[in-house]
């Protein structure tokens, strides 16, 4: 109790000034496992920051959780959804990013955790590349169950760079060659999300997606090597439950990803903003979609399929040239 208080006081003698990353996490009913989330953004190396609760209409333990919480750390606080307000976890996230004050934005939902390091890794990859309008790094996807084993999501050579638009856009999110950044292992600037608007409150599913299209379109993006968040697997997530009802396949064809290309195409089109290669990846990303399918669309689907087959080829040859020339020139791999 006496360690809790001293902490609380030094808490507040810090609050005076603006905290240098906001973290937002939406909850909805989420009591198992909303203390485990705020408990890994307490336990960051650095502690400049603010973590801004966003309850989207909880009826379970969840809220007296958050609220047991902000009463023992003044860099913690609930914002509670007004009745009435539109809900999900876009609407939630765009309150809570109205709500903070920090310049630079993170996002934790309340069934993922941060690894220690997260906001540390992050904050310095922002530092050394201040014209990234966006951080990110790999995941660890998690099984707490054991019902599979986890893994890390590869870099697939993206690491250590600064890719300028729009081509993360083309390969991450329409050619799909390489992962698809997580909402927990994201930073973004304030300033960034000022220009394109924040999450796309018209998405249940591809809401982050949407928001890393307008950033890929028009800034600097930096990604980092170093895995920052557990990606919690479990039955009652969204993008499993979407999997059940047959809306969304992680592998393959889905609705959801039909309208959010179709979104993609509109966007492009309202911001004036056009690159060859980019409309022609959508073309390709699009034609698994068209209906009735013609042997244009047949044909550009194959093409996509093996220009992402011989760019994963590119990379596991570069990748082991590296580990002969590590191998050989004596350097740890």
């Amino acid at each position: 109790m006496e360690s809790e208080q001293a902490k609380y006081q030094e808490t507040a003698s810090t609050m005076t000034s603006l905290p240098r990353v906001t973290i937002i996490t939406p909850f909805l009913n989420a009591e198992a496992t909303l203390g485990e989330a705020i408990a890994s953004v307490r336990a960051q190396t650095v502690t400049d920051w603010e973590l801004v609760l966003v309850d989207d209409g909880s009826t379970d333990d969840s809220v007296k959780i958050a609220d047991d919480v902000v009463a023992t750390d003044l860099r913690i606080k609930v914002l509670r959804r007004p009745p009435g307000s539109k809900r999900g976890v876009a609407a939630a996230r765009n309150a809570g990013i109205e709500a903070g004050r920090g310049d630079l934005l993170a996002f934790l939902d309340a069934d993922d955790l941060y690894e220690p390091h997260m906001l540390e890794t992050v904050l310095a990859a922002a530092d050394a590349n201040p014209d990234a309008a966006m951080i990110f790094g790999p995941t660890r996807w998690w099984y707490p169950d054991g019902a599979c084993p986890d893994w890390t999501e590869p870099t697939d050579g993206l690491a250590r760079r600064l890719h300028q638009p729009p081509r993360l856009l083309r390969r991450l999110l329409l050619m799909q060659d390489g992962h698809v950044p997580c909402t927990c292992s994201v930073l973004l600037r304030r300033s960034a999300i000022a220009t394109v608007g924040g999450f796309e409150e018209r998405f249940d599913l591809y809401e982050d997606q949407a928001l890393w299209a307008k950033l890929f379109l028009r800034f600097p993006v930096f990604v980092t090597p170093v895995t920052l968040a557990r990606y919690r697997q479990h039955p009652g997530s969204a993008s499993a439950s979407a999997t059940q009802r047959g809306l969304y396949d992680r592998m393959g064809k889905h609705p959801a990803r039909a309208a959010f290309l179709d979104w993609i195409a509109e966007h492009m089109a309202e911001s004036g903003r056009q690159d060859f290669r980019v409309q022609w990846a959508l073309r390709l990303a699009r034609a698994p979609y068209v209906t009735p399918p013609t042997i244009a669309s047949k044909a550009g689907w194959f093409t996509l399929k093996i220009s992402m087959w011989i760019a994963r080829r590119r990379r596991r040859v570069r990748r082991k040239l590296l580990r002969v020339f590590k191998l050989k020139s004596g350097v740890n791999a």
